[in-house]
């Protein structure tokens, strides 16, 4: 009788488990490792993307930082490939796919509808349109602060600590349009050797007036947020979270230099069927909107702008929308392909001459 009841109680036991088991998630095993630039952003991208992503796959997302491509190749050729995802600047994208340092993706996972042919790559896909605008402290400058390159180099009218981004994107096209290039002209004069050499000129005058060479966009923030700098250029996103922290720091979409990053699988990620699954939610419109409604970046899904997600005035502070697109520098990235290598050393090394 005790055997029998004994046998009736583990059969229970043993259905209770299977049903348990039938309705856990499909997925609901593994980890994804994504990476991206740190600070509040990386925060808003938690919230709106990573954190929703993890709950609907079943999967936990684990985060790092990155400081750009030199992190990526970093650990390709040391053999110990950490991340699974990251987020980079397209020129970066490019170099890296050229060097085959990339998985290609699985387009059979990953759906790019809404999302421009363009930015729908073999080895990597558009992920948000971010701009790098001019910014500054309002007690130092009331509403006078700089508004153009031209502002930007003239220490004499505009006295204080100035910040540049720490590598030679956007820099060579800064300088071109504080010499007076046309946004519309800037890459036709860098095509030219002259013009490479012009900006090169010209950004020699600033850098010894720049106090701090950031590295990363948390540091730009944390830069303009305690004061440390007077005038910045840095992502318009990470101003406008400095805005809500309640600092006196405003911008100017005028001269903003426009780039859009990408989400790649790194050669050698470990978990590289669980990355095509992170990075097509990341992907969906919702998510996309989401992310806008956080931080006003631009979304690449297109459609992220019918989900009624963002509230019209919303749609005012995002970079792609009408009223601000026409202001800004949309950076072309075939300008650093094949040459990134060489651009970055004379860049590091004027830097380090200040």
């Amino acid at each position: 009788m005790f055997l029998r009841r004994l046998n009736r109680v583990g059969r229970r036991a043993l259905l209770i488990l299977g049903a348990l088991v039938a309705c856990a998630p499909a997925h609901a095993q593994g980890t994804a490792t994504f990476s991206s630039w740190g600070g509040a952003f990386q925060d808003a991208l938690r919230k709106s993307m990573l954190e929703p992503s993890s709950k609907k796959l079943g999967i936990t997302v684990r985060e790092d930082t990155t400081n750009g491509i030199q992190d990526v190749r970093a650990q390709i050729t040391a053999g110990r490939v950490a991340w699974d995802v990251t987020e980079q600047e397209l020129p970066a994208c490019e170099t890296l796919k050229r060097d085959g340092m990339l998985e290609p993706l699985d387009y059979g996972v990953i759906k790019t509808d809404g999302i421009p042919k363009e930015l729908v790559n073999s080895h990597y896909v558009g992920f948000i349109n971010f701009t790098k605008v001019i910014a500054y402290r309002k007690d130092k400058f009331g509403d006078n602060g700089p508004k153009t390159w031209a502002d930007f180099w003239d220490v004499k009218k505009f006295p204080g600590k100035r910040s540049m981004h720490g590598r030679v994107n956007y820099n060579l096209e800064a300088a071109l349009m504080a010499d007076g290039v046309a946004p519309a002209n800037v890459y036709r004069v860098l095509a030219t050797r002259d013009g490479q050499e012009r900006a090169w000129k010209k950004l020699a005058e600033i850098v010894p007036h720049v106090t701090v060479w950031y590295r990363g966009g948390s540091q730009s923030a944390q830069l303009l947020r305690d004061g440390e700098v007077d005038i910045i250029h840095m992502g318009h996103n990470r101003v406008e979270s400095v805005k809500a922290s309640g600092k006196p720091v405003a911008y100017t979409f005028d001269g903003g230099t426009m780039d859009i990053d990408c989400l790649l699988v790194p050669k050698g990620a470990p978990n590289k069927a669980n990355a095509m699954r992170l990075i097509n939610e990341m992907l969906e419109a919702r998510a996309q909107a989401t992310l806008a409604k956080a931080m006003p970046l631009g979304p690449v899904n297109v459609k992220a702008f019918d989900t009624g997600v963002l509230t019209p005035q919303e749609m005012l502070n995002v970079n792609t929308h009408a009223s601000n697109y026409p202001k800004q520098l949309l950076v072309d990235p075939n300008f650093y392909i094949g040459q990134l290598d060489r651009l970055t050393e004379r860049f590091d090394t004027l830097i380090q001459k200040r």
